[in-house]
């Protein structure tokens, strides 16, 4: 049984720092970051519930006498190459909001995406924290006294997202609940059992979460409220515990998951198929399209994974699951030699994906 973590209301206000892995020479500095997708909401936790998998966009940033945005990996036929960008739009925001920091504009910032877009794995969050990363580190070398903390990062983060459940543990790693008080949103760690194991099965069209949220409701029965109310204890409760067998039969939600399943064709059959296969449970990641299978093991969640990629076969929609570890480590930026070789596909290593 796993002990319940300490419950952390607000971060160490100490500069962020970085980290270096090895001496560098003199020159313009070479950054990197690695940030994690993340599956928010976790069924009845609805804006306030998110966790961190083990699936990441890579970006790595060079101040240079010329701008550019280079882009590979998932999106990239898509992304903009401009200030437009999200990871850019992040940079620049921090930066306005940083005077007197006599920091460059001008950067070459190369992208490797792991992360699929538009399918509620919070790209748009990685782009946000891997952005103000950026951008801080910018800061720490050009003008040290300047750079933000981790919680002034993390606050700037939620303004920008507009909600905290997927900024926070893309920042953070782990899985976060995040409570708004008056005046700010207060964030605790909540606890991943080590044998969860996660399926995330993207059929392959995008779902905006502007789309997802316009057909919310706005207001729902009192006896749903009381219910979700219920099922959100009965997650935290099974997390803290460890006991994930609490998960099994009936565990859901009714504040937006019955509303967005609908727009995603076989929902409910891959749910299902999901289940049969030996899921604990099923959640929603995020607006969807992505469909979450919670698992206690590899070998189970391969399976998963399959029938899961089958049954939306049978919906003529083709899908990838990928079979993915919770990421539990904070998102940090590293200092890197001048000219490293970088694997392209090293965004998504860490998920093991299926496709049928």
């Amino acid at each position: 049984m796993n002990a319940p973590m300490p419950l952390d209301t607000r971060l160490p206000d100490q500069p962020e720092t970085v980290e270096r892995e090895a001496p560098t020479p003199p020159g313009p500095p070479r950054f990197r970051v690695r940030v994690p997708a993340t599956s928010a909401n976790l069924g009845p936790g609805f804006d306030c519930m998110g966790l961190a998998l083990a699936l990441c966009n890579e970006m790595e940033l060079e101040p240079g006498p010329v701008f550019s945005v280079e882009v590979e990996g998932e999106g990239a036929a898509l992304l903009p190459r401009d200030r437009t960008n999200a990871v850019v739009q992040a940079i620049d925001r921090l930066l306005d909001e940083t005077p007197g920091a006599n920091v460059p504009r001008s950067f070459r910032l190369r992208l490797f995406n792991g992360i699929p877009v538009a399918a509620g794995l919070g790209s748009s969050a990685s782009a946000i924290v891997g952005g103000l990363l950026l951008g801080n580190a910018l800061i720490a070398h050009y003008a040290p006294e300047l750079r933000w903390s981790r919680q002034q990062l993390l606050d700037l983060a939620v303004a920008m997202e507009g909600h905290p459940d997927n900024v926070t543990p893309a920042l953070l790693g782990g899985a976060w609940l995040s409570v708004p008080d008056e005046r700010q949103s207060r964030s605790f760690a909540l606890p991943l059992p080590h044998e969860l194991v996660f399926v995330a099965a993207v059929p392959n069209f995008p779902l905006r979460t502007e789309d997802a949220r316009r057909v919310l409701p706005a207001s729902v029965p009192r006896e749903d409220a009381v219910w979700n109310t219920a099922q959100a204890a009965r997650l935290t409760l099974a997390l803290s515990t460890g006991q994930l067998d609490l998960l099994k039969g009936g565990f859901g939600d009714r504040l937006h998951e019955p509303y967005r399943r609908r727009l995603i064709p076989g929902c409910d059959a891959v749910r299902q198929a999901a289940i049969r296969a030996g899921a604990i449970t099923t959640t929603l990641s995020g607006a969807g399209p992505t469909l979450l299978a919670w698992c206690t093991d590899e070998g189970s969640a391969s399976q998963v994974a399959d029938e899961m990629t089958l049954a939306w076969r049978e919906f003529n929609i083709e899908c990838y699951a990928y079979v993915l570890q919770p990421r539990r480590a904070e998102t940090r930026v590293e200092r890197v030699p001048k000219d490293p070789a970088i694997d392209p596909d090293a965004a998504g290593a860490a998920g093991k994906g299926v496709s049928r």
